[in-house]
């Protein structure tokens, strides 16, 4: 009895490579397809973030009724969303007001949470741009009774 022969084992092998090959090829360019766009929206995203801007104005807290409140504005020249203030106390805990606000270029509004507690370190406004935020210091923030 005899085994597979010299010429019957090369071609399994090369089909066995061209069948992996196929496989790898199909994985391999919907990989590169989906890492690109990725790429790009990634792009598009920091060049029109680099054009905004946030900032936070008037803040106030009132010890009275543990409200903190006051402006926040866009700066610049893109329209921003999904902003949210975030207080940080001084033991190191998140306080996470989602407000979720839009503005546009030059648009400000107010905005006002219950706090209740004069404890806090700072206070954060952030955006959809990961890199447009603003923040003040406590020693910032108007305190009133």
């Amino acid at each position: 009895m005899k085994g597979i022969s010299a010429f019957v084992s090369i071609v399994l092998i090369i089909a066995l490579t061209i069948s992996v090959g196929a496989i790898f090829s199909r994985w391999f360019t919907s990989y590169i397809r989906t890492t690109s766009q990725d790429i790009e929206d990634q792009s598009k995203t920091k060049i029109t973030c680099s054009n905004a801007g946030i900032a936070l104005s008037r803040v106030t807290y009132n010890q009275t009724s543990g409200y903190i409140y006051g402006y926040i504005r866009n700066t610049d020249l893109v329209s921003l969303g999904d902003i949210d203030v975030e207080i940080f106390l001084k033991n190191a805990t998140r306080i996470f007001a989602d407000i979720n606000l839009s503005l546009t270029p030059g648009e400000q509004n107010s905005f006002s949470y219950n706090l209740n507690t004069a404890n806090y370190d700072y206070i954060r406004v952030k955006t959809n741009c990961s890199n447009v935020y603003d923040y003040l210091m406590s020693e910032q923030i108007l305190t009133v009774n």
